[in-house]
């Protein structure tokens, strides 16, 4: 878990009380509509453009990252989902991916050289969130980022 001080006032939760869920095929047109699905929400709340193109960038790059390097966990239909929950306060968005695990390592933060066309997704998530980090094990992994209000 990567936590900074002073980005946010008073305590970071690192679950939500009742977040908004929305599932998704573990294909790479969900990135897209993951990000319909958030912004309309967060529009719809009135908040601020600056905060809502910062958690889309978030969304992109987790649901980016579940579809690339996880499995989808399995549905009704067969295929392969991922879920995207995220949640609102009056200081922080807390934005959450959900899959079907790895059989490689971890969510981590990669060094990717200057040359590279892939890797950096969780460097931005890290840039931008307050806090993000890994929950779950084996066939289920959330993958989750605080960005404040």
């Amino acid at each position: 878990m990567v936590h900074r001080e002073g980005r946010c006032r008073g305590r970071v939760a690192t679950t939500p009380g009742s977040a908004p869920t929305a599932e998704f095929a573990s294909t790479p047109s969900s990135v897209t509509a993951a990000r319909h699905v958030v912004r309309d929400d967060l529009a719809g709340r009135g908040l601020p453009d600056h905060l809502i193109q910062d958690c889309l960038l978030v969304v992109s790059e987790l649901v980016a990252n579940a579809i690339r390097h996880a499995r989808g966990f399995p549905a009704a239909d067969g295929r392969g989902r991922i879920r995207l929950g995220w949640s609102v306060t009056s200081e922080q968005v807390w934005v959450a991916v959900t899959d079907g695990g790895s059989s490689q390592r971890r969510p981590h933060v990669e060094h990717a050289s200057p040359v590279a066309t892939h890797g950096r997704g969780l460097a931005i998530v890290d840039a931008i969130a307050r806090e993000w980090g890994v929950i779950g094990e084996d066939s289920e992994v959330t993958v989750y980022a605080v960005v404040c209000t």
